[in-house]
């Protein structure tokens, strides 16, 4: 007879099977014929770390099933029918079946009994993956992404650095910059969206770059872009977002509008009081010198030194006029407000300075409709007004000996009256053009201007709820002052 084996050491392909079944991650337990635990791997002792004492080789599937409930591990339900499929393999050694079992960390485990050669059976356990409710959970996230997107109000777009197609595109971003296939369109100047990618590839992120856009119709606008390089399916991908800087550049200029106005009325106080104080204390001694300028013309007519006084005469008259100037800006007196027909402002300006214009050779024109209809001024500070634009003309076009026409006209719309005076002389230049109104500004020479007359014709129309502007273009010469004024509101 052949020796019986030796079964002191496991025999090679039981060897094997056993570094097999402890290298599984998935727990596993096998149990002889006689329902006795032969080999329980790593993982499946994991499972059950209470019943460390009681997962030995030899242990019976009953007393494991017993303890595992006695300890809270296992529901009396599940070792119920764990113990059922055992024993329906005495039936039907094809049967197979799974078991779901709760744990207390809030997971679920499904149990697995299969029959094995020789009539013993092994039990697999592993964490229960359910595949469905991830697939659900994953579409519910990208349906709340989704709506997300749709609902954001950033203008946000998904497009490819290599060619600028884009990719996603939320509804704001449609909106504002339209719905072009590529993201080179969004951008008015090639050179911007050169600088801008430039500036994205180093650090992969870019942010507040100003940078003029385009609308769906092609109007640009200013605007500024916050940018994000990511990798989407193995390409770089850029993620913006562009903003509309329109309407926050329409209120900081509507700010700086304002603080420049409050500005240049603190500026008009502070001169007002100095003009009157000066004013005041030249006003008696260049009463005595233009007295006595007019007493010499008179006593030493024909001797010889009539050239010498008229200039001393003239200087003076202009000192006196320079002081009212002064005193005019400096009082701020009321307005005397009344009903008046624009036509006439207008004749007694030009009635006031065609002597002046006439020795000049320059020719003054007036287009106005028939009827005005009437305005709420004071009749004498806007006839100085006009008067005041009109001698800046003359002077204007004989001191440079360009031009030779000043016209004004009139236009009228439902509530208001536009005046417009322009000549055709040197222009303004752009670089004063904007501060020509300041006090004390001029850019005639010295003793030819004192930078009060535009400040204070600005004053008299900010006074009547108008506004004066002046224009200078580089396709036509000279320079135009237009003035609008609201109409009576008197029948």
């Amino acid at each position: 007879m052949p020796a019986p084996p030796d079964r002191s050491e496991p025999r090679a392909d039981a060897k094997t099977l056993h570094d097999v079944v402890g290298f599984l991650d998935q727990g596993v337990a096998i149990f002889d014929a006689d329902a006795q635990l032969t080999l329980a791997n790593a993982s499946f002792l994991a499972f059950y770390p209470a019943l460390s004492d009681v997962l030995k080789p030899g242990v019976p599937w009953s007393i494991f099933l017993r303890e595992a409930v006695n300890r809270g591990i296992m529901p009396p339900t599940v070792s119920q029918r764990l113990d059922e499929m055992e024993a329906g393999f005495e039936i039907d050694p094809t049967f197979a079946d799974a078991v779901q079992m709760p744990s207390g960390r809030g997971q679920v485990y499904s149990i697995k009994l299969g029959q094995v050669a020789g009539g013993g059976f092994v039990l697999t356990q592993s964490l229960h993956v359910d595949e469905t409710h991830e697939i659900d959970a994953a579409r519910e996230a990208e349906t709340l992404l989704r709506k997300v997107l749709e609902a954001c109000p950033a203008s946000l777009t998904m497009a490819r650095v290599a060619d600028g197609q884009i990719i996603y595109r939320s509804p704001a971003a449609t909106e504002l910059l339209g719905s072009a296939k590529s993201s080179f369109a969004h951008f008015a100047h090639a050179e911007e969206r050169a600088d801008f990618v430039t500036l994205l590839l180093p650090d992969a992120a870019v942010d507040n770059m100003r940078l003029t856009c385009l609308r769906p119709d092609g109007q640009e606008f200013p605007a500024v872009i916050s940018a994000r390089l990511i990798d989407y399916r193995g390409e770089d991908v850029i993620v913006a977002n562009i903003e509309d800087l329109t309407a926050e550049l329409s209120v900081q200029a509507e700010l700086d509008r304002q603080k420049e106005q409050l500005f240049q009325s603190e500026k008009l106080s502070a001169l007002g009081e100095l003009l009157a104080g000066i004013a005041h204390e030249l006003n008696n001694p260049l009463s005595i010198i233009v007295g006595n300028a007019d007493i010499l013309q008179e006593e030493l007519e024909n001797s010889g030194f009539e050239r010498r006084i008229s200039k001393l005469s003239q200087a003076a008259h202009r000192c006196v006029r320079i002081v009212r100037s002064f005193l005019s800006l400096a009082r701020q007196e009321p307005l005397d407000l009344r009903a008046v027909d624009p036509a006439k402002l207008i004749s007694g300006a030009i009635d006031a300075v065609s002597a002046e214009a006439e020795a000049a050779n320059i020719r003054i024109s007036s287009e106005h409709p028939e009827n005005f209809q009437l305005i709420d001024a004071d009749e004498v500070q806007l006839v100085q007004v006009i008067i005041n634009l009109l001698t800046n003309a003359i002077h204007a076009i004989r001191d440079s000996e360009t031009g030779d026409q000043i016209t004004i006209r009139c236009d009228q719309s439902a509530n208001q009256l536009h005046l417009t005076i322009t000549d055709n002389g040197p222009g303004i230049s752009p670089e004063i053009i904007n501060r020509i109104f300041d006090p004390l500004f001029t850019t005639k020479d010295i003793g030819k201007g004192t930078g009060v007359g535009l400040a204070y014709c600005h004053r008299i129309i900010a006074a009547h709820k108008g506004r004066i502007r002046a224009e200078s273009t580089n396709d036509r010469p000279g320079a135009t002052f237009s003035i609008d004024l609201p109409f009576s509101a008197k029948p």
